[in-house]
């Protein structure tokens, strides 16, 4: 992925010119609408990941999965985008861009759940069942994958 985060794009601004914007613009591609399984292709490759593993440790059907990420299916629930994010072993930051592309509410650490996943995220703890257990252990709400609906912990 080539696109420039946030705070280096307000940097570079702090120096343009109000006539030079559309230089800006075209320079830094700043239009430039990623789809959801473009952002993951390009995470995937730029991690070194294998497709397989990342569908495997989401813990969402195969199919429904490989459609996502192919880009043959739209409209993702927020829980599995989130277990993809983890399955890529995703920080908060590149988590929360998953989710805004996909035109979802980032984690929002007011919300107890969302809390709870942003703990695990930066403690470096991406195994779906593992947070299941830890949202269960705490009465929240698990991921629901479809693997996972119908889960006892």
């Amino acid at each position: 992925m080539n696109e420039k985060p946030t705070y280096e794009l307000d940097r570079i601004l702090n120096k343009v010119e109000p006539e030079s914007f559309d230089q800006f613009r075209t320079s830094e591609n700043t239009d430039t609408a990623l789809s959801l399984s473009d952002f993951f292709m390009d995470y995937m490759g730029t991690h070194n990941l294998l497709l397989k593993d990342v569908i495997k440790r989401s813990d969402i059907p195969s199919n429904y999965a490989y459609g996502l990420l192919n880009g043959n299916k739209s409209r993702p629930s927020r829980d599995r985008v989130i277990a993809l994010c983890l399955a890529c072993r995703m920080n908060l930051t590149d988590t929360n861009r998953a989710l805004k592309i996909a035109g979802l509410s980032p984690l929002y650490s007011k919300v107890s759940r969302d809390a709870a996943i942003i703990i695990m995220i930066n403690k470096c703890e991406f195994d779906v069942g593992i947070i299941n257990e830890f949202l269960y252990g705490h009465n929240l709400d698990i991921l629901n994958t479809s693997s996972t609906q119908d889960k006892t912990f």
